[in-house]
């Protein structure tokens, strides 16, 4: 079977490539440091056309408005055509995502943007565009806001915030899951933050619920897994991409529900998207491969396939599978993996989580940070290096592994010194490009959460301080007036105003409440919260006299204002955590 779906998969790959490249096609070039220079040379435009292997309407605009021989002839006189993978080029993924798949962005020879413009482009309104931005190349205003992070005041920043929790609130749609807006689908800061408000918050309650109810829309009941999203506002009209690193936000999803409220049902959605992933996306050569197309028949709309079960869709064939490795997909899918092993207590989840660190930490660690895939190593990206780190120091805590806990403080040395801009944000890539390196609004906010994570994890202030000047920044008014919603910004803010939940395990005798703890702080729905294990050999100067006071085994629970009294069983211990720290 697996040698049948290779052989699908590559002669997809392969009729995808050819098509590209025919003469019934433009001349496609990359979209390299020498691109700009080229245009100028040759008095010409610079086309970008960023999409993605698994995307509908980017085959849609390949298979009619870059097959049309007028935009061809238009094209190879008056621009330079290039087409990359958005999901290989960080660099540009990270400026232009906002935009959609595919995007159109044309440029100057100076590297202007005259153009950026999301989704499918018919080729008699494209051909226009073209002659238009030819005759009269003006540039648009930077997407890019000059925010100083010196300016802003404790003032200015509660006023963002507020601001930022109103944009919040009325992003919900609280009946039918998701958001207000046209496609449906469960954004993970989102989900956290109301995950983290809902019990001094009921409408969040019910937004959660109806969300992770109304989500079996778009998981597939054949194969497992979750499509990307549904459009018309409703959670019936898919888009039938998988991408490997959405199933991991749906495991961690589902899994977190699954500890607060009991849902067997949540936590059997998890385990079928591993069953897809383990069939479909599994790299024999190690790691997950990135995502399958969303059409059987490149370009052709694929709903009656996907209604239909396993055995008719298998005959019919199986819609093409981009094979690409990538770091940030990868770390991501661990992370997940492990949060599996701990909520379900089944050892492969970990095991799969352990063997897909390994393959990044052997094949895309260069030097001391981690490249993004196997083909294009020009630049090195900020998101894939904070989803390491992140993975990496949750599989500390599974494992208690010195290795992981070391590899994770050496990165976000590297993160740290390597990316700060030092204007109040993180670069999104180091490197060469085409593109000036600037922010990512969603990348430095996990920089910031991160880095204040560090600060207590690894017991170092220096990136508290780094994290506050991130936030500095995120609250800028110029940015946040730039903004839909953002929670994670709110949830920033609120993690630097105190210390994280933290629990220990004393270790006085044996281990036999090991096992169960490190399974419970890591299932545990929280992502600010530490755990550590002591003994008589590594317990620190301040929980010395604690831990010397009693005679067995015992664990503790703190919060930024209180600790709990000692508790020797596993039963105290998780209704304390469930009970009591969950309701702070």
């Amino acid at each position: 079977m697996k040698k049948a779906l290779k052989t699908i998969y590559l002669f997809a790959f392969v009729l995808l490539f050819a098509k590209a490249q025919s003469i019934n096609a433009p001349k496609w070039s990359r979209f390299d440091v020498e691109i700009f220079a080229k245009a100028k040379k040759e008095n010409k435009l610079v086309l970008l056309h960023l999409r993605a292997n698994w995307c509908h309407w980017c085959h849609v605009m390949e298979e009619k408005t870059y097959t049309d021989p007028k935009v061809i002839a238009y094209l190879a006189k008056n621009y330079i055509a290039c087409m990359e993978d958005h999901d290989e080029r960080q660099d540009l993924t990270s400026l232009y995502s906002d935009y959609g798949w595919p995007a159109t962005i044309i440029f100057d020879g100076d590297g202007n943007e005259l153009l950026k413009e999301p989704g499918y482009i018919n080729a008699e309104e494209f051909l226009e565009t073209l002659v238009k931005l030819k005759k009269d190349p003006k540039p648009l205003a930077s997407a890019s806001v000059n925010a100083d992070p010196k300016l802003t005041t404790e003032s200015s920043k509660k006023t963002s915030l507020g601001e930022l929790k109103k944009m919040f609130n009325s992003s919900l749609d609280l009946s039918g899951g998701g958001f207000v807006f046209g496609q449906k689908y469960i954004e993970f800061d989102t989900y956290e933050y109301a995950f983290t408000h809902y019990k001094t918050d009921t409408t969040l309650k019910r937004w959660l619920t109806n969300s992770v109810v109304n989500s079996t829309g778009i998981y597939d009941k054949a194969w497992g897994g979750v499509f990307q999203y549904s459009t018309n506002n409703d959670w019936d009209h898919v888009h039938y991409e998988k991408l490997l690193f959405i199933q991991a936000r749906y495991i961690k999803m589902y899994c977190w529900y699954y500890k607060m409220f009991n849902d067997a049902e949540a936590l059997k959605k998890a385990e079928g998207i591993v069953a897809y992933v383990n069939r479909f996306l599994t790299s024999p050569s190690g790691g997950y491969y990135n995502a399958q197309d969303a059409d059987l028949i490149p370009g052709e709309k694929s709903k009656d396939y996907f209604e239909l079960n396993d055995a008719d869709r298998i005959k019919k064939g199986i819609p093409a599978i981009d094979s690409s490795v990538y770091t940030s997909d990868n770390a991501a899918y661990a992370e997940a993996l492990t949060i599996l092993w701990a909520t379900s207590g089944k050892q492969t989840y970990l095991d799969k989580a352990l063997t897909t660190i390994y393959f990044l930490k052997t094949k895309r660690k260069v030097n001391n940070a981690y490249m993004h895939g196997a083909n294009y190593a020009a630049t090195t990206s900020l998101k894939d290096n904070l989803a390491m780190l992140k993975t990496l120091m949750l599989v500390y805590r599974a494992t208690q592994k010195q290795a992981y806990k070391t590899e994770a403080e050496q990165l976000v040395k590297e993160i740290a010194s390597t990316f700060n801009s030092g204007k109040g944000y993180f670069y999104t890539y180091i490197g060469k490009s085409a593109i000036k390196s600037t922010y990512n609004v969603t990348e430095n906010i996990e920089a910031c959460r991160l880095l204040n994570y560090c600060s207590h994890y690894f017991h170092e202030p220096s990136y508290k301080k780094t994290a506050e000047e991130i936030l500095n920044f995120l609250t800028s008014e110029k940015l946040v007036a730039t903004l839909s919603t953002e929670p994670g910004i709110l949830s920033a803010a609120e993690e630097l105003s105190y210390e994280p939940i933290s629990a220990a395990l004393m270790l006085k005798k044996n281990n036999d409440l090991t096992a169960d703890y490190l399974k419970e702080t890591v299932a545990f729905p929280r992502f600010y919260f530490n755990s550590v294990i002591y003994n008589k050999e590594n317990v620190i100067e301040d929980k010395k006299d604690l831990f010397d006071a009693f005679d067995e085994n015992f664990m503790v629970l703190c919060t930024s204002s209180y600790c709990s009294s000692p508790l020797p069983t596993q039963k105290e211990f998780v209704e304390f955590m469930y009970k009591r720290v969950l309701e702070k």
